[in-house]
């Protein structure tokens, strides 16, 4: 098996890392990445059947774990309480709740004010040139899932600096300073949360949070802490992807040197919107 090195931090690799990824898939299905000590499997058959596998899984087992570091031990205890850090069946009973409550008719009713958002960012535009992702990408999806769990929008700001804190724990190479930010935000958020899910056990709403607190109740569902650790979780994990689809989309449309506005018409929209979550996700890699 080849050993490969490439540092996931330098700046070439950021911009344009297909070069890399060409050249690991020209060694086999399988090689080393020296600088994150894994095996990383290339080809799309190998990767498909790795996640479907039951062999392999994000839990490590119990034999095999370690306690954490002391000054992270609060991001660790909330991180292993997440959907994305479990197997089933504690996934199972996690996502079930949710699964309920993302029915295909509340999502398409999402469509008018999503829609009507989208529009009101753009009408905002400045005639000189600016940064799309503050401006645009950014504020849909945390407005969004707010109102979805619903939580005040007029936190979104501060739920975003919370998210942005927690989120670079998983960037390579990170510093002492990100830890300790993480940690805080861990902190400030999970408090933040909890006296909001206490207001909704007393009064309920037609929100997402809602809808756990009432598996909560009857004893098939989630956990208070758990609770808190799904909320945050959908605002940081469902806010940080769509601002990288909709960021590298339209990056790729500029950049493709073909006409957007039929690409942007009814019947193509669909299909552009696909291919440009094929052609560069938001996400590259992800471990079992």
């Amino acid at each position: 098996m080849q050993h490969l090195s490439q540092s996931p931090t330098d700046p070439g690799f950021v911009q344009n890392p297909y070069p890399f990824y060409d050249h690991a898939r020209a060694q086999g299905a399988f090689f080393v990445w020296e600088d994150y000590g894994m095996v990383c499997a290339t080809s799309f058959s190998v990767v498909d059947a790795a996640l479907r596998s039951r062999k392999l899984g994000r839990e490590i087992p119990a034999e095999l774990r370690t306690e954490p570091p002391e000054h992270i031990r609060p991001f660790m205890e909330f991180e292993s309480r997440s959907l994305l850090e479990l197997e089933p069946p504690a996934h199972t009973r996690l996502r079930a709740p949710i699964t309920r409550a993302f029915t295909s008719r509340r999502i398409a009713g999402l469509a008018p004010d999503i829609a009507a958002l989208a529009h009101q960012l753009i009408d905002r535009f400045p005639d000189q040139p600016f940064d799309l992702l503050p401006a645009f990408a950014e504020k849909i999806p945390v407005i969004i899932i707010a109102r979805l769990l619903g939580v005040p929008e007029d936190m979104a700001d501060q739920f975003l600096a919370w998210s942005h804190d927690m989120v670079a724990m998983y960037q390579a190479n990170r510093s002492a300073a990100t830890e300790a930010a993480a940690v805080v935000a861990t902190l400030a958020f999970s408090d933040y949360m909890r006296a909001h899910i206490a207001h909704r056990r007393t009064h309920p709403g037609d929100d997402l949070i809602t809808t756990l607190l009432a598996a909560e109740q009857d004893g098939t569902g989630l956990t208070g802490d758990e609770v808190i650790t799904t909320a945050i979780l959908l605002l940081n994990a469902g806010h940080e992807a769509t601002v990288h689809v909709i960021g590298n989309g339209v990056r790729a449309l500029l950049h493709s040197g073909l006409p957007v506005a039929p690409l942007m018409a009814a019947d193509r929209v669909a299909a552009t919107v696909e291919e440009t979550l094929r052609f560069d996700p938001p996400l590259h890699m992800f471990t079992r």
